[in-house]
């Protein structure tokens, strides 16, 4: 966060002035357990903020920021996760859609998943070397609804791509936390 708002240079001054920034950003770079990338990025915002009164040290530190940016979040670029958009045939009521979440939730490798009830859709974020067909015979399982894998052709209209009904070994995840019981939710208060 600090790195993004250093690259503004109207924050630049205000972070400088601030109270125990530049120390702070000395003793992260200085401490011999800081992981090397963390200390990397430290040492770049003390240099831009260093920097700032300098006007040729801008073009510098504007150049350097862009061909940094991409390391410090995953975001799409996350090689190890895949998101898979499947048509679940019976996901009509919350009881199926309940069904069908306990199905996911037991496979090693599921992120996360959200349904869009409307047109029967999953969309599951999964682990790479999690295949799709897992996610199906999960679904399979529950013997009331049948998933379809959704994929979009070179025109980029939607295809619905069914999965073979030969069964996966899924790993299962055998050590769930149980969910606060919905009369403590805190969200109710």
């Amino acid at each position: 966060a600090l790195r993004y708002l250093a690259e503004c240079r109207a924050n630049r001054e205000k972070m400088k002035g601030e109270l125990g920034m530049m120390l702070s950003l000395q003793n992260v770079i200085q401490k011999t357990t800081t992981p090397g990338e963390t200390k990397l990025l430290a040492s770049e915002i003390y240099d831009i903020l260093q920097s700032s009164s300098m006007a040729d040290g801008d073009s510098f530190n504007e150049m350097n920021s862009r061909r940094r940016k991409a390391q410090f979040f995953l975001g799409t670029t996350n090689k190890r996760a895949k998101t898979v958009v499947l048509h679940i045939d019976g996901l009509d009521d919350t009881s199926r859609r309940n069904l069908c979440e306990e199905a996911l939730l037991k496979i090693k490798g599921v992120i996360s998943f959200t349904f869009q009830m409307a047109v029967q859709r999953c969309v599951v974020r999964i682990r790479s070397d999690l295949k799709a067909e897992a996610l199906a015979s999960a679904i399979a399982s529950t013997k009331v609804m049948k998933a379809q894998q959704v994929v979009k052709s070179e025109s980029g209209e939607e295809m619905l791509v069914p999965f073979q009904d030969t069964p996966v070994e899924v790993e299962q995840n055998t050590e769930l936390p149980d969910y606060l019981p919905e009369d403590e939710s805190p969200t109710k208060e």
